[in-house]
């Protein structure tokens, strides 16, 4: 949107966000700088650019209006959404695609397969398809997997539901048991996107970051691992086996669970978004 107001005499752009990426700028750009945000449901939120950057809790707490308000006023004159292709919708336009999380009344459910359910996978690559549609949340699936393969930015593989004319989590594994493992690989593949980005700003000489790896079973399974070097304080990211690394040379594997037990109280949840957990020990060598 081009032009005053609120006393936001610039052009304004609505911004999707995913928790993950607020996380990091939690580290980055706290406080005052933190972008001001509207939440949507699961871990979706838009917020506002001003000639290209966000506008912050500091910058809002001067506006003249609710911020809600000028929001609202970004979107209004977002695109039409495209037709359906096999049955989905891909929205590459970020002022269009915020304008559906904030009005999801703006989709033609009649168009969709079921109720429709929403992927904001990336900022100007939001993916909407019907509930009931197999094949086409499949073919969302695909879409997500390229995109983590280009090493694009990545918002969120949490997809939402339309329930009483509001976004909510989609009970996936309730209504689409047959893509389960998909669905489990995608959400890995996305959260070590997310834990790679986190570890940029975590970076410091006292603390081993521990970054997620991927590793596809024989069976085809997905599953994410992360190393511990044995007495190092560490920041854990979760995933489902930890490597411990022996300074004596050996490698055992644990579940994260089971790590976590033996662990007990020695080992911290911290309040990071996406979680880790804080190992004690040495600093790295």
């Amino acid at each position: 949107m081009t032009g005053a107001f609120g006393n936001v005499a610039v052009n304004a752009a609505p911004r999707v966000y995913g928790a993950s990426e607020l996380g990091v700028l939690s580290l980055t750009a706290p406080g005052e700088a933190h972008p001001r945000v509207e939440y949507i449901a699961g871990d979706l939120f838009v917020g506002l650019d001003e000639d290209g950057q966000a506008i912050t809790q500091g910058r809002a707490e001067s506006l003249s209006r609710p911020f809600r308000e000028l929001v609202t006023d970004a979107i209004a004159s977002a695109g039409a959404l495209p037709q359906p292709s096999g049955g989905v919708i891909v929205v590459e336009d970020e002022a269009t695609a915020s304008a559906v999380l904030l009005d999801p009344a703006r989709i033609d459910a009649g168009a969709l397969s079921g109720d429709p359910v929403v992927f904001a996978l990336a900022r100007a690559r939001v993916a909407i398809v019907g509930s009931d549609d197999e094949a086409g949340v499949a073919r969302v699936l695909d879409l997500a997997e390229e995109l983590f393969e280009s090493e694009a930015p990545l918002v969120s593989a949490h997809p939402l539901i339309i329930v009483d004319g509001a976004w909510a989590p989609f009970a996936w594994r309730e209504r689409l048991s047959a893509l389960e493992l998909r669905f489990e690989r995608v959400l890995r593949l996305f959260s070590v996107r997310a834990y790679e980005a986190q570890s940029i700003a975590l970076q410091r000489p006292d603390v081993h970051i521990a970054d997620p790896k991927i590793h596809v079973r024989d069976d085809g399974v997905t599953l994410t691992f992360a190393a511990w070097p044995k007495g190092t304080a560490t920041l854990l990211p979760v995933v489902d086996n930890v490597m411990i690394a022996d300074p004596s040379g050996s490698i055992s594997v644990a579940t994260m669970g089971e790590f976590l037990s033996a662990g007990g109280d020695a080992i911290v949840r911290t309040g990071l978004s996406p979680l880790r957990y804080f190992v004690p020990g040495d600093a790295p060598r």
